[in-house]
């Protein structure tokens, strides 16, 4: 239920070094409205904000990895009940498809 929030995100994968280097999400109304590096606040240069996740996305991200992957984990925020960890596996015979994503600091506006 939350509308104005912020947290730190970073995935571990076969990704560009964008994805993987930690960064803070603002979100409002269900819109990011900022990405900045968490280590210097400076904005992503090759990604848009779009391409990273709100809380509601990692939620629907969370639940087609419960119906499709071929293994998934999945932790929760004791405080908001977010997803704290998602690790994903999408497909057994693929190399270098599995994802962890990684939502920290958590924080209501």
């Amino acid at each position: 239920n939350m509308v104005s929030y912020e947290f730190n995100f970073r995935a571990s994968c076969f990704c560009i070094d964008e994805w993987v280097r930690e960064v803070r999400v603002s979100v409002n109304n269900d819109t990011i409205k900022s990405v900045l590096f968490a280590d210097d606040n400076l904005p992503p240069q090759k990604l848009v904000p779009e391409q990273w996740h709100t809380i509601n996305a990692l939620f629907d991200l969370s639940k087609t990895a419960v119906e499709e992957a071929h293994q998934f984990e999945i932790k929760y925020d004791n405080a908001y009940g977010n997803p704290s960890e998602i690790s994903i596996d999408w497909n057994l015979q693929t190399a270098d498809d599995e994802v962890t994503f990684y939502i920290t600091n958590m924080k209501k506006n």
